[in-house]
């Protein structure tokens, strides 16, 4: 998307495959009341931190670095909250960031750390942000290539689909999966919004390969790389018969 972009409002669809954005793309020529044209391609790495323990998910607190081109930012946000598709519900929400270096290490902006640790809670804090820093390590990893395209119509409906082709890395158990996902941003007026919402329903009924997602990426991330419990055997059922009957005996 471009800089100067506004963004009023957003839906996130999952993606069956690579293949359904090629049929969104004609369902949107289908409309015919769309004007849509490829814009750009862009490469996105997102680097989440966390502790072993998952003390920021915990804190409801989501710590990353975003890097796109030679940009690369700092970012502190308090985790978002999503209650339904249409709006993004955001309870006390606070965003802090900082331009760096692409290779700086976190540590290296201690002072940021702190004061944004202590910034994201209403009342005091009950441990010591200091300590916490000492046992941040990179949690998730978030490649991205996104492809933009553009679209608009008479009305002033003005809109960005961002297809993303993401890869998803869980450095604490070295999970990695690859999702496709298809974001919509509209960047025109109020007055569009019912454009807007038409547009959505009419993917939403026509093309059944899109799940729509109220997750933010790293929410994503987490819920497709979690390790997955492994099948029940019969020594492992029988194992737990065993158990359970010693427990009654007692």
């Amino acid at each position: 998307m471009r800089a100067l972009d506004i963004i009023r409002q957003k839906r996130r669809f999952e993606m069956f495959s690579e293949k359904t954005k090629e049929k969104v793309l004609e369902l949107n020529s289908f409309f015919g009341k769309y004007n849509m044209h490829f814009e750009d391609k862009i490469k996105k790495r997102f680097t989440y931190y966390d502790t072993p323990n998952n003390d920021l998910q915990k804190s409801n607190i989501v710590l990353y670095k975003t890097q796109i081109g030679n940009f690369t930012e700092l970012n502190m946000a308090t985790e978002r909250i999503n209650t339904n598709f249409k709006y993004t519900v955001r309870t006390n929400y606070k965003h802090f960031t900082k331009l760096i270096k692409p290779h700086d290490k976190i540590l290296k902006h201690k002072e940021f750390l702190i004061d944004n640790f202590k910034a994201m809670f209403l009342s005091s804090i009950n441990f010591d942000p200091e300590f916490l820093m000492q046992k941040l390590q990179v949690a998730y990893v978030i490649e991205t290539t996104s492809l933009e395209y553009r679209s608009a119509n008479v009305t002033g409906l003005k809109i960005t689909y961002s297809f993303d082709k993401d890869i998803y890395t869980n450095m604490f158990n070295n999970q990695k999966v690859n999702a496709n996902i298809l974001t919509i941003y509209q960047h025109s007026a109020p007055k569009t919004d019912e454009d807007f919402e038409d547009l959505i329903s009419k993917l939403t009924r026509y093309l059944k390969e899109l799940t729509p997602t109220n997750d933010t990426k790293i929410m994503i991330a987490r819920r497709m790389t979690a390790t997955k419990a492994e099948p029940m055997t019969k020594e492992k059922l029988e194992e737990m018969k065993k158990n359970l009957k010693k427990k009654k005996k007692k």
